[in-house]
């Protein structure tokens, strides 16, 4: 209302004694008064702005009769650019000119909005004659934005005293840009606006509000307009206008109730004039009412305000008080909503919170938000500026530098101006939980506000038709409480002293902190800090007194006070292991098992098994796609970035996406699922995969193809291949077979369903002696092993039927160690399933160093259940 009764007041003024006062207001530019130059070229907007209607790339103008004094003359007008302004696209506003084309060689003023670089400002030029001379140089950057919203003011005395203002909000909240003495020209016939544009700017130049006339005197004293809470000790009084720099940093001049007095410092902005900076004596408290009294304050014009006062509420924002609400991560194609990414924020406390210099951060980018009051209970909606029409929603602000929003998933963080984490996710597209609406035109969609730590189980794609609901409830919205304890997850070594804690959610970081809820044994003890670690809290570094010994496995007990987000206490019981990993060599890490053809809606999937006696650290490990011709490692990936550790006989199972793989079979050990942002791909006919260190030597490699599963299967979609001994090497295709029928087809995370362990006791063994190859976990294998005092033997197995005929031959002229196992799986040489009875496997050994040479057989029953 103070704005509107000083603009009321300035055109009343500005209709008694203007020479030129024009608003637009009759919807044209030519009567009262009469615009003259491009007339075709212009054009009053349903805004009643006159507004540049042209095409391709020109100059226009447009010029009005003025021969007003220059003597005490004020000129003022607004001005919206809506571009990025250069030397190509600028405008002028010419104060004084003698002539009527304004295109031609003239001698006068103008005000010049625009140049190259990134230093636009609002600059005062004389023309003489085809010669501009910049004699008031403005504040650099004042138009140098994508859409530039001025009001300027030129005053100009009796002796040829030019003074230059503007407001880059479009107000009469005015700041100097300068001042300069100049006589040259003393006398005008012409005012008018002139612009150089390309075609894609050449409908986006907008002018209103010209006045022309005496200097309008002001004689009204400054009033308190609104205040701006920086934090607990700064804020920001804003005046109606320009103030006078003495009364203005005056610290008496000013006094907040309660227990905060008067401030400790007061500094004048210097490029707003109206706005004064207040640092506290005593801070404000959380949730309590203010008045912020001022008195004593000049204006420019040594207007005096006596007293005046403005309540304010401070509220200091907590965790959870503003929450990440909905995504539009890939918007397109676009279901109904505007093709734009977008994200909404959501109030859910009682207090309205000013959000203004917040950041929000997108993976490794961060963006600062405007100023604005976000109401309780009320959603904003956060675009880039240039998309906010496409909404067409009031609750929404614009970035002009969006964050990029990654389709597939990223961390997004939101920070206070002080840089609290307010919320967080790290969301990925597996939380559409819908494989059709992740492509594209959907957005994410929170769905129990009271339930801020739910990651996927709180999250699921809109189910509104237009595909989203920006700037209102969501679509989904439904209790939906969280009643899961959280967990310890794994515990990674940084340093000999120096240990981090995962859990398997954001935790709270006070109780966190408290060092004597954690326990180590072989006399760490508790550790003398806990620190959690933002943003997410779901992990704490653990600074201890005494350093881990190497070859020692530490015990890390975790009392159960800590609690997630929502005050679920943690599991009993917790327990977690550490130690200083060793070196990994060649053979200690073995591919154990693939699922390289997974269902629908399943997941890859490749598991580790540690056969050896170390704890490896997993960030020194890579997986690779294996071109076993070239013997190269295509694309390594790491394994981990946490320095987690894998401890001997402990399974691993890599995937990108671990529900997948929980969802579709048992899992006896979630912890043991680890998830990476991409794996190899693994061909459904056949591909090569190996495990390597960060130097590129490789631990374990495995060639496949799909002729390794079991031949009788009708369809083996969804199975994995196991291997059947850690012993045997990968590239035995007899140590590899289908996962069993009776465990779902897939063992991740524990024992194989094919695993078996041989003893090799004598020269030549088979186990069992009776087996039934019909996949059902038990005894579906023949296991042949071997056993001589001497290594180069040249070996050949095969198998023959009861009647002497050759069923298969398993091994032919193989070199083969001292010991060594194969199997049979109970498939002929064309992998059909042999009759039930009686087989003769027969093995021949040569050695040719010392001529020495081994035949045995044995035999073995091929059984089958009953039906």
């Amino acid at each position: 209302m103070r704005f509107l009764s000083l603009t009321i007041l300035y055109f009343c003024f500005s209709i008694n004694y203007a020479q030129i006062n024009d608003a637009f207001s009759d919807g044209d530019y030519t009567n009262n008064p009469t615009w003259n130059g491009s007339i075709t070229q212009f054009t009053v907007n349903s805004s009643q702005k006159l507004q540049l209607n042209s095409s391709g790339t020109d100059t226009s103008f447009l010029q009005t009769s003025n021969s007003f004094t220059l003597n005490n003359t004020e000129w003022s007008f607004f001005v919206q650019l809506a571009f990025a302004p250069s030397d190509n696209n600028y405008a002028k506003i010419y104060l004084v000119s003698d002539q009527t084309n304004l295109k031609l060689p003239l001698n006068g003023y103008f005000i010049r909005l625009g140049e190259n670089g990134s230093f636009d400002s609002v600059d005062l030029y004389e023309q003489s004659g085809s010669t501009e001379t910049k004699i008031i140089d403005g504040i650099n950057g004042r138009c140098a934005k994508t859409n530039n919203t001025l009001r300027v003011r030129v005053t100009r005395d009796n002796i040829g005293n030019w003074t230059l203002y503007s407001d880059t909000l479009g107000g009469i909240n005015y700041s100097l840009e300068g001042t300069v003495l100049d006589n040259t020209h003393t006398s005008t016939t012409n005012f008018g606006v002139w612009c150089k544009y390309t075609t894609s700017n050449a409908t986006k130049f907008y002018f209103d509000d010209f006045y022309v006339g005496p200097i309008i005197v002001d004689n009204t004293a400054p009033q308190l307009d609104s205040i701006k809470i920086i934090s607990s000790s700064q804020v920001d009084v804003y005046f109606n206008e320009p103030i006078d720099l003495a009364s203005a940093q005056n610290t008496n001049n000013y006094f907040i109730s309660a227990t905060v007095g008067n401030p400790n410092n007061a500094v004048r902005d210097a490029s707003n004039l109206a706005l004064v900076h207040l640092t506290l004596a005593n801070p404000l408290v959380s949730s309590t009412s203010y008045t912020l009294t001022a008195s004593s304050i000049s204006d420019l014009n040594s207007n005096v305000l006596t007293i005046d006062t403005v309540s304010f509420l401070y509220y200091k924002a907590k965790k959870f008080d503003i929450l990440l609400n909905e995504l539009m991560v890939d918007p397109d194609p676009p279901v109904g909503l505007p093709n734009a990414e977008y994200i909404e924020l959501y109030n859910r406390c009682a207090y309205p919170v000013n959000i203004g210099n917040w950041s929000l951060t997108a993976g490794t980018t961060a963006k600062l938000l405007p100023n604005y009051i976000l109401q309780p209970d009320s959603f904003v909606v956060v675009c880039a500026t240039a998309n906010i029409p496409l909404f067409g929603i009031s609750n929404c602000i614009g970035l002009n530098s969006f964050v990029s929003l990654t389709n597939t998933g990223q961390q997004l963080i939101l920070r206070d101006n002080s840089g609290a984490v307010i919320s967080e996710i790290n969301y990925s597209d597996s939380w559409y939980r819908n494989s059709t609406k992740k492509n594209g035109g959907w957005s994410l969609e929170q769905i129990d506000p009271l339930n801020p730590c739910g990651e996927i189980f709180n999250w699921t794609a809109s189910i509104n038709l237009l595909g989203g609901t920006p700037g209102k409830q969501n679509s989904v919205y439904a209790s939906n409480q969280d009643n899961t304890k959280p967990e310890t997850d794994f515990a990674a070594f940084s340093a000999a002293d120096t240990i981090l804690v995962f859990f398997s959610e954001s935790i709270d970081s006070l109780r966190a902190a408290q060092t004597s809820i954690y326990q180590l044994n072989n006399g760490i003890g508790s550790p003398i800090a806990a620190l959690p670690i933002a943003p997410d809290f779901k992990s704490v570094k653990l600074t201890l007194a005494n350093s881990l010994q190497p070859g020692l496995i530490y015990t890390i007990s975790i009392a159960d006070s800590i609690q997630d987000c929502v005050g679920n206490i943690l599991s009993t019981n917790n327990t977690l292991r550490v130690a200083v990993p060793e070196t990994t060599s060649n053979g200690d890490i073995v591919i154990n098992e693939l699922l390289f053809d997974p269902n629908e809606n399943c997941v890859e999937f490749v598991e580790l098994y540690n056969k050896s006696t170390k704890v490896i650290a997993l960030n020194k490990l890579q997986i690779a796609d294996y071109d076993s011709i070239t013997s190269q490692l295509i694309n390594p990936k790491n394994i981990s970035t946490q320095n987690r550790l894998f401890f001997p006989s402990d399974y691993l199972v890599l995937s990108t996406n671990s529900s997948g793989i929980n969802s579709c079979y048992f899992v006896e050990n979630k912890k043991a699922l680890i998830d990476l942002p991409s794996m190899p791909a693994l061909s459904n006919s056949g591909d090569g995969i190996a495990i390597n260190d960060l130097s590129l030597t490789i631990i374990d490699k495995l060639s496949y193809d799909e002729q390794m599963h079991f031949s009788l299967l009708d369809d083996t979609k969804g199975v994995s291949l196991e291997r059947i001994s850690f012993d045997r090497p990968s590239s035995d295709r007899t140590n590899w077979h289908s996962a069993a029928a009776n465990v779902g087809y897939a063992t991740p995370t524990y024992q194989n369903s094919q695993y078996y362990e041989t003893t090799a006791d004598k020269e030549f063994k088979l186990e069992p002696e009776i087996f039934s190859p019909d996949n059902d976990g038990y005894n579906d294998i023949l296991t042949i092993s071997y056993q001589f005092n001497e290594p180069d033997y040249v070996l050949n197995i095969s198998i023959y039927d009861a009647n002497g005929r050759l069923v298969k031959r398993l091994l032919k002229n193989t070199l083969a160690g001292a010991t060594g196992t194969y199997s049979w799986d109970g498939t002929d040489e064309s992998r059909n399933k042999v009759m039930m009875g009686i087989y003769i496997v027969y093995f021949e050994a040569f050695n040719p160093s010392n001529a020495q040479k081994k035949v045995g057989k044995k035999s073995c029953v091929v059984a089958s259940k009953l039906n």
